[in-house]
Formats: C-alpha cells, structure tokens, sequence
C-alpha cells in the first residue's frame, strides 16, 4: 500500500529537477551549413536561392532544439515526480504518529526538519536519471540543419523549386 504523499518532499524533488534539467547540455542552433555549397555559375544555385535554402534550414534546427528543450524537460520532470512518489512509498519506518497503547511499541522516532526523507532522494536521483535518458532521444541540431540544407540546394540545382 502506498503512502500519503509528502507533497512539501515533492515539491522539493521537483524543484531539484528543474536544476538538475538546467545542467543538461544542450546545443546552439546552428547558422552554417557544414558543407556550404558554391553559388553562381553553370553548376551553382543563386545566392538568393542558398539564403533561402539556409533560413529553412535554420527555422528546421531551431525547431528540432525546441522539440528538445520540451523532452529534456519532460522526462527530468517525469522521472523527478516517479523517484519522489516510490522514494517516499518505499521509505522505511511504517507509519508516524497514531495512538500507542501502554507496552506497546513507540514505532520510530519522528525525524527533524534536517532529513527530508527518502522521497526527496529519490526525486532528485529520478530527476538525474530522466535528463540521462532524455539525451539519447534528443536530435542533433546540426545534422538536422545540415540535411534540410543539402536538400534544399539538391532541389533547386535540379530545378525540382
């Protein structure tokens, strides 16, 4: 049976994500292709057509490093709330408080305000564990920038714009 909820302990593991989450790396998003193509000329593609072909690319990265911002976030998030919720489920010591009978056991001592539970600790390891996860599902902002790029100026060399 799970316990009530230490709602102040979640807010606290909560909280450790958030800082946690803001120590992941995350990359800038690119504003060069890796391999620029030539303009002008019988083989190139106008420099007008290179500028546009790189502002897609560019709104393309920059859309791939929002799309993860919001994993990162949500599975540091995530992983806090779960680590705080089976921390606190699995904190030992029974149950606080209640009527002792005379001779009967005193159960554990009620802890100071100094040791915020295993709820906490498990937030915070949750909140560790859901940013190390969120990484590998997050895209790479320069290859996305690089393919949206390349086949943009595929297409206009081919005369497919």
């Amino acid at each position: 049976m799970l316990r009530k909820i230490h709602y102040k302990r979640l807010l606290v593991a909560l909280a450790a994500a958030g800082v946690i989450s803001g120590c992941s790396t995350m990359q800038p998003t690119p504003i060069m292709p890796s391999n620029p193509v030539r303009t002008g000329g019988s083989s190139g593609i106008t420099a007008n057509e290179e500028a546009i072909c790189r502002q897609e690319a560019y709104q393309a990265a920059q859309q791939a490093k929002d799309t993860n911002v919001a994993k990162e976030v949500g599975s540091t998030v995530a992983g806090a709330a779960i680590g705080a919720v089976l921390g606190n489920a699995l904190e030992p010591g029974g149950h606080r408080g209640g009527p002792r009978g005379p001779g009967g056991p005193r159960g554990p001592a009620p802890r100071g305000r100094s040791d915020p539970g295993w709820g906490t600790a498990g937030g915070v390891t949750g909140a560790a564990l859901g940013a190390a996860a969120s990484q590998s599902m997050v895209q790479n902002t320069q290859q996305v920038y690089d393919v949206y790029y390349n086949n943009c100026v595929a297409a206009y060399a081919n005369g497919r714009r």
